[in-house]
């Protein structure tokens, strides 16, 4: 008998460790749609600036492959760029898209970490491409990026080679 109440309390905790886990990755996908869907309709700052801890937050990108070597031509002093998501967001144009492929999400409590290969769009023409790196943790219930890390290649210098692949929305 105590071995049947210690297998089912097992198998309780077990339920209620992967319902939560479910639950809160769901969270962290709608944290992916809300930042992919802010940069299309362009019109709720307050919306995209709510899905980051605060102000200075890392945002950096490096260039790689052939567009980092274009790149060292142009300005050998570069190493990586950096700017601030609120910038990002006002500088976004009409039509602006980001789409994600290959999201993997990783949660360990209260942290997590997201990341994918990405694409980045004006007008349905490619401009930049390369896979993004983000950082989380969880506050009040609210996941909030503290930090954003990617590589960025140009489509003009090398073509994307996952662009054709079907890219992340939430069912």
């Amino acid at each position: 008998m105590k071995f049947k109440l210690f297998f089912i309390s097992i198998l309780l905790t077990s339920f209620f460790i992967n319902a939560q886990t479910k639950d809160s990755n769901t969270k962290l996908k709608r944290v992916v749609e809300d930042f992919r869907t802010s940069i299309i309709e362009h019109n709720d700052a307050k919306k995209f600036y709510n899905l980051f801890l605060h102000d200075s937050i890392t945002w950096s990108a490096i260039f790689t492959n052939k567009t980092k070597q274009k790149v060292l031509e142009q300005m050998p002093n570069l190493k990586f760029h950096s700017t601030s998501y609120k910038t990002f967001y006002k500088n976004l144009k009409d039509n602006s898209e980001e789409k994600f492929y290959n999201v993997e999400i990783t949660r360990r409590s209260e942290f997590a970490t997201i990341s994918f290969d990405y694409t980045f769009s004006i007008n349905s023409n490619s401009q930049n491409w390369g896979t993004e790196y983000w950082s989380l943790i969880l506050i009040d219930d609210m996941w909030k990026i503290t930090s954003v890390a990617r590589t960025m290649n140009k489509e003009e210098i090398e073509k994307c080679p996952f662009s054709n692949k079907i890219p992340f929305t939430i069912n």
